[in-house]
C-alpha cells in the first residue's frame, strides 16, 4: 500500500486536477469514499459537511493482472478548498456515466452528505444517484455464498473485517473519527483516505478473479457484475 500513487487536489488550477480530468475519461472503474468531521449525537439531524472525496481509478483490463495495478492513481479532492461549483458537473457526470463502474462501501450515506454539501454551495440539486454501482458488501456476500455453496443470512461487516478476510491484511480505522475539516490534513490522514478507497479496487479484483476461475466465458463472467450492479440515490 506504500506504493500507492496519491494525488491531493486543493485547486482546479493544479497539475493534479488536470491529471484527474484526464483520468476520468480513461478509467472504467472507480472506488469512491468520503470523509467528514464526526458530529455529536445532538447534531445527528444535520448532515455533516464532507471535507474529502476519494476516487481510486483503474482500467478494467488492469484487474486481470495483479491486484496492484501499476496505474491505479488515487485522487483526494479537498472539498474544503475547492469551489464546489467548479467540480459539480464533472463529478455528476462520473457518478452517472454508464461507462464507469463505481464501487463503494455503504456509499448511500456518503452520497446524501455529498449532495447536501454541494447544495449548500449552490449546486442544486446536488447528486441524486450513482449508477452503475456495486457495493462491497454485495460482493462480499456473493463471495461468501460461493465459498459455502448456499445462500447465507445477511451479515453486515465492517470494511476492515472484509479486507482482513478477502485481502488478508488489516485496514486500520484509527483515523476514521479524526477531524477531517482541519487544514491542512496530516500525511497520515491522506494515506488512510487513499487506502480506504484503493482497497475497494482490490476486493473487486478478487471478485473478478474468482468468477473467472470458475471457468466462465468472458460473457458469462460479466453476469455477476451485472446482477450485483444497482443504482443508489441520495433520497
Amino acid at each position: 500500500m506504500d506504493s500507492l500513487k496519491v494525488q491531493f487536489i486543493s485547486s482546479t488550477d493544479s497539475p493534479e486536477f488536470a491529471h484527474l480530468t484526464r483520468a476520468l475519461t480513461q478509467y472504467s472503474i472507480i472506488g469512491l469514499d468520503a470523509e467528514w468531521k464526526p458530529t455529536r449525537s445532538s447534531q445527528l439531524s444535520i448532515f455533516p459537511t464532507v471535507s474529502l472525496l476519494q476516487l481510486a481509478c483503474r482500467l478494467s483490463h488492469g484487474l486481470e493482472g495483479s491486484a496492484e495495478s501499476d496505474d491505479s492513481p488515487v485522487f483526494l479532492l479537498d472539498l474544503s478548498s475547492i469551489p464546489l461549483p467548479s467540480i459539480w458537473e464533472i463529478l455528476r457526470d462520473v457518478f452517472t456515466s454508464p461507462d464507469i463502474l463505481k464501487l463503494g462501501f455503504q456509499f448511500k450515506q456518503d452520497l446524501k452528505y455529498l449532495s447536501s454539501t454541494f447544495c449548500a454551495q449552490g449546486c442544486d440539486p446536488g447528486f441524486d444517484r450513482v449508477e452503475p454501482y456495486m457495493d462491497i458488501m454485495s460482493i462480499y456476500s456473493f463471495l461468501q455464498q460461493k465459498r459455502v455453496g448456499r445462500k447465507l443470512h445477511k451479515d453486515t461487516k465492517s470494511l476492515a473485517t472484509i479486507c482482513e478476510e478477502i485481502l488478508g491484511f488489516s485496514l486500520s480505522k484509527e483515523l476514521q473519527c479524526s477531524d477531517w475539516s482541519q487544514c491542512p490534513l496530516t500525511e497520515e490522514q491522506k494515506a488512510y483516505a487513499a487506502r480506504d478507497a484503493h482497497c475497494l479496487l482490490q476486493i473487486f479484483h478478487v471478485f473478478k478473479t474468482r468468477v473467472a476461475g470458475e471457468g466462465c466465458s468472458a460473457r458469462t463472467a460479466k453476469s455477476p457484475v451485472k446482477h450485483l450492479s444497482l443504482t443508489i440515490t441520495a433520497k
